[in-house]
């Protein structure tokens, strides 16, 4: 009887009329798109073995695009092939918005978004604002696995000097109260930063993806102090993320790109986890134009855990080290920090590490929209004069984002348990 047992096993797991599952044909239609750009973003090929989870990715890459109204797929299945069928209802928008900000310093500022314009699930953007602080202006497309941006900056600033190795943060939208801390300044001196970055990237897989960012660079200090000239400098950069939400589009105002909006809603089968991690290298010297001799290396790392109720827990890791880099190009105590909090000073230094963690409970989530608490600390230590100083903050970042408005509005408390300064700020934008 055990024989014939095994015997049975044997001829279920061998069984040759058991087929194997396939992706079979797969077509579509659009109002806009071609069928052959749609399947072709679809990232689902006719002959790959079929999986329930490869599915339901290829879908989450439509959903992405937020170019459409309506997004359905209907399978079928026969002798273990699987026949895709996408409906999609896609269309094109373009919007202008305007941004005010009012405090300690007034900073305006206009944008342009448009999506599918040219049919290819295409987005560009168009940016520009300014302060008393100086202009920035900015513009990109994103075109398939293809994303060019290009950035001019022009900063006035005063670099503040500190006690105890701290320096001002200083930013074309920064609110920092410049006398916060007039009774620890040691010197200051008048800046002036010109800017331009340009960036391309290239996605060669589903998770990975390749960049290259030229910039030119030049610093003036007043009377030529510190490292005044040149600055202009090469990245290259290696970036991996799996499951990590992407962020809100301007399509929504529209109607598009809430294709998935049902969905985000209902609990989720079971937790899952994402990840995300980034390797930069950055390069200057003679052969860039640059006065200065820069070498530096950054990694950063992510990892989420997103409960079935949405509920998100986020650990980040950052370490740069500058092997060679003057005063201007050195690494500071925010660039390892995770960008939960707002800080109006920071540390400088030939290396830094980082590490911070987050939750983003959600209070409400409805059809309207969602409402989120996020609790946050975030660490890291700047090795400056022989020494590691650290720079450490908590807060809290309260979160209410419209379904049909992309852009979340919220507030930012911060903490920072150095020098026990406060920061609280009006927050536009974010992702969930």
């Amino acid at each position: 009887m055990k024989k014939l047992f095994i015997v049975l096993l044997l001829g279920i797991v061998l069984n040759p009329d058991s087929p194997a599952q396939t992706v079979g044909k797969i077509t579509a239609n659009a109002v806009r798109m071609s069928p052959d750009t749609l399947i072709h973003r679809f990232e689902m090929k006719p002959g790959e073995e079929f999986s329930q989870d490869r599915y339901e990715k290829a879908q989450e890459n439509l959903h992405k695009l937020r170019v459409f109204k309506k997004l359905e797929f209907v399978q079928t299945e026969h002798a273990g092939l699987h026949d895709i069928h996408i409906r999609a209802q896609d269309g094109y928008y373009i919007f202008p918005l305007a941004f005010i900000m009012g405090g300690s310093k007034n900073a305006a500022g206009a944008s342009l978004a448009a999506g599918n314009l040219f049919k290819q699930a295409e987005s560009l953007f168009l940016f520009g604002g300014g302060s008393k602080s100086g202009l920035t202006v900015r513009g990109g497309l994103l075109l398939g696995d293809h994303f060019i941006t290009a950035a001019y900056t022009q900063l006035h600033f005063d670099q503040n000097f500190y006690t105890n190795h701290w320096f001002n943060t200083y930013d074309v939208f920064s609110t920092t109260d410049e006398d916060n801390h007039s009774n620890q300044l040691l010197r200051s001196i008048r800046s002036r930063q010109d800017k331009i970055t340009l960036l391309y990237r290239y996605r060669f897989s589903r998770t990975g993806q390749i960049s290259l960012a030229p910039q030119y660079n030049r610093i003036t200090y007043a009377h030529q102090q510190l490292d005044s000239g040149n600055h202009h400098q090469v990245t290259a950069a290696l970036t991996f993320a799996e499951d990590i939400r992407p962020d809100t589009n301007m399509g929504a105002l529209a109607g598009y790109g809430l294709t998935d909006k049902a969905k985000s809603l209902q609990d989720l089968p079971q937790a899952r986890q994402g990840y995300s991690g980034k390797l930069a290298y950055t390069q200057a010297g003679t052969w860039s134009g640059s006065d200065y001799t820069v070498s530096k290396l950054a990694l950063e790392g992510t990892w989420l855990l997103e409960l079935r109720s949405h509920h998100m827990f986020m650990v980040q890791l950052h370490a740069q080290n500058a092997f060679k880099a003057p005063f201007s190009d050195q690494v500071t105590s925010t660039d390892v920090l995770t960008e939960a909090g707002k800080y109006d000073r920071q540390r400088r230094g030939k290396r830094a590490a980082g590490a911070g963690a987050s939750f983003a409970y959600y209070i409400l989530r409805n059809q309207t929209g969602l409402l989120s608490v996020a609790p946050f600390y975030e660490i890291s230590y700047t090795e400056t004069d022989g020494s590691y100083r650290p720079h450490s903050g908590a807060g809290i970042n309260l979160f209410y984002r419209l379904w049909r408005f992309p852009l979340p509005l919220g507030l930012n408390y911060t903490h920072n348990l150095q020098d026990g300064s406060h920061q609280i700020g009006f927050v536009v934008g974010g992702a969930f």
